[in-house]
């Protein structure tokens, strides 16, 4: 803000009507010009003075302190509006990295359950396949593969139920049989 520009403010100021977006020009301006500052003294002086005498109010014995405080009470309220404005663009910016990290946060959890759910179903096919394919996945030894194809029968009768029971429980102890023989070698 120019001289002639913070001068034209001078009756705005004394009036208590500068515009919000030059409060912090103006009041800056007066705070850093001497010949601007002696002005709005000696405007203030006069105007506030002859308000105080029409209207019949005691008249101030120090214009020069009771401009400062005014100067000093619109430079904090300009502080407090630049500081709400902060603290609302922090409060947002926070508000958005919160939801960013969250939605991140359920993006890596559902990959992760993906990832874990594929495995799972694959695991059958590929894991230890090289090693131990010949002795663990014998179809006459899978105990999926006997339950599916008793599971295929649509009725059961109580011979079956046992017969199933007794090639579950033999599948598995060959399976044990076979891992006792795998860990000794």
């Amino acid at each position: 803000m120019n001289c002639l520009e913070a001068q034209s403010y001078i009756m705005p100021f004394i009036e208590g009507k500068v515009p919000e977006h030059k409060q912090e020009e103006f009041v800056l301006h007066m705070k850093n010009c001497p010949k601007c500052h002696e002005e709005l003294e000696i405007y203030y002086t006069l105007i506030v003075g002859m308000k105080q005498l029409d209207n019949q109010e005691e008249l101030s014995s120090n214009f020069s302190r009771d401009l400062e405080n005014k100067l000093n009470h619109l430079q904090n309220k300009v502080k407090g509006r630049r500081g709400i404005k902060v603290s609302t663009f922090a409060l947002v910016c926070f508000s958005l990295i919160a939801v960013m990290i969250i939605f991140y946060e359920q993006c890596l959890n559902r990959v992760y359950a993906f990832e874990q759910e594929t495995k799972r179903n694959n695991q059958s096919s590929y894991y230890f396949y090289r090693e131990l394919n010949a002795d663990l996945f014998l179809p006459a030894l899978d105990r999926l593969e006997t339950e599916r194809e008793a599971e295929e029968k649509q009725t059961f009768t109580l011979y079956d139920k046992i017969k199933i029971y007794d090639a579950v429980t033999n599948a598995e102890q060959e399976i044990f049989d076979i891992g006792g023989v795998i860990t000794r070698q």
